[in-house]
């Protein structure tokens, strides 16, 4: 359930009881009134009733007289009743110019009072009978009791009001924050949230404005770093390429040389060992070349990133013929030195990753860019990301984890996942519009 219903269900289950236990109160309080004006005013007219009977009295008109004196009265009805229980006179109370509901007439009458006074007439006995009639004092303690009910509901009503106005308040800036929280969580540092509001709202938006300028701090700071790290890897490769080169490649080409000469020699044996090392010194090459290729992708970017994405589709399908590369490269921006080296090792990362875990025989590379972005997916119908080898694991995820850091460092976006059935989808966003965030895969 949520928070909002839980806290506003609660306080009206708490108004509720506190509604029921004021209505208790007033109640008992009333039905208390009601029965102490009854019973005091029974009491004192049968008090009345003896002191006028207590003298002689001669004839019925006399009894006449003391029923009509009850005639109006608001508590007590008097009547004279023959010895053969006929009645020959009775009083009426007051009539009620706003009587109460029956409901709350029922809930208010009291225990019922009567009493009998025996006359001794002579030849003529009969009795007055005095009987309590609570309907005027209940009568008048229903507009009391009414409007005290009414005003109990009126500051439920408000209570309410405010609780949901305030809670209302409250969730609308947890909504905020958690926007902000969610907006943060995906590296959109700059989000700042409106100070205002309560005090403690207040110093809870200053906070995360405070910890999000930090960490646009930290991510300017890294990616600079990262930038630079970039830098001097590509820096690194270059030198190690040129080693490789400018050493290796000499020695080996003194070696085929050399191997070229001994084969002039007149003798069997030295035919068969020229051969064998100039077969040897030709493997030796090729491998120092695609080495050279894996560390300097400058030179095939120098001619665009589709034809580099070529080349490295043509490299690992001259050594894996059974698997079939499918390419999808559209350019219809330019793009910056760095971008295109980053779409580059990461299609050559995730080619290399598929290879060695995957084993799949079917590799997509798509890559297109706009005014806007430059989207790269490649997805493979591999065996897709597992955890069946650690060694293999660790390797992958340390490739993942540098194609990841080069993504974030141009403020783009990366997405890995296994594609539903087998094999896994590469996907990546760098944005190249300025102060453009990355957008999110389509559904």
């Amino acid at each position: 359930m949520p928070l909002k219903f839980r806290v506003l269900g609660s306080i009206a289950a708490l108004l509720i009881l506190s509604l029921l236990a004021g209505a208790a109160v007033l109640w008992v309080h009333a039905h208390s009134l009601v029965d102490l004006e009854v019973r005091t005013a029974f009491n004192g007219a049968a008090q009345s009733v003896r002191d006028t009977l207590r003298s002689d009295v001669e004839h019925t008109v006399t009894l006449r007289e003391v029923v009509s004196s009850f005639q109006g009265q608001r508590h007590v009805r008097a009547a004279l009743v023959n010895e053969n229980g006929k009645v020959i006179v009775q009083s009426q109370i007051a009539a009620l110019a706003d009587p109460a509901p029956e409901w709350f007439a029922r809930l208010m009458t009291p225990q019922p009072l009567t009493t009998r006074i025996p006359i001794a007439l002579p030849a003529y006995p009969c009795v007055v009978v005095l009987t309590s009639d609570p309907r005027s004092e209940i009568a008048e303690i229903w507009g009391p009791v009414r409007d005290a009910f009414v005003i109990m509901l009126l500051f439920s009503i408000a209570t309410m009001a405010v609780a949901f106005l305030a809670t209302s308040a409250a969730l609308r800036f947890l909504g905020r924050f958690q926007a902000g929280l969610q907006a943060i969580s995906d590296s959109r540092y700059e989000t700042r949230l409106d100070i205002k509001g309560p005090p403690e709202f207040a110093r809870l938006t200053r906070g995360f404005n405070h910890m999000a300028s930090q960490l646009a701090a930290f991510s300017r700071t890294n990616r600079q770093l990262y930038a630079q790290l970039q830098t001097a890897q590509e820096e690194e490769r270059t030198e190690i390429a040129r080693d490789l080169h400018d050493e290796v490649g000499p020695y080996l080409f003194a070696l085929q040389v050399d191997a070229k000469a001994i084969g002039k020699i007149d003798a069997p044996e030295a035919v068969r060992l020229s051969a064998s090392v100039r077969e040897a010194v030709i493997h030796i090459q090729s491998h120092v070349r695609n080495i050279l290729r894996q560390l300097r992708p400058v030179t095939q970017l120098e001619f665009g990133l589709e034809g580099a994405i070529g080349d490295l589709a043509g490299f690992w399908r001259r050594r894996n013929p059974q698997i079939k590369f499918e390419l999808d490269v559209r350019l219809q921006a330019a793009l910056e030195r760095r971008q295109e080296e980053a779409a580059y090792r990461i299609v050559q990362e995730s080619i290399s990753n598929a290879i060695r875990h995957g084993r799949p025989d079917l590799i997509r590379i798509d890559i297109k860019a706009d005014a806007e972005k430059l989207t790269v997916i490649v997805e493979d119908n591999g065996g897709g990301l597992k955890g069946d080898a650690q060694d293999s694991i660790s390797l992958a995820q340390a490739g993942i984890a540098g194609m990841r850091e080069r993504v974030l460092a141009l403020k783009g976006k990366l997405d890995i996942a296994n594609v539903e059935g087998h094999g896994v989808r590469l996907f990546a966003v760098l944005p190249l519009a300025k102060n453009h965030e990355p957008e999110h895969e389509p559904a």
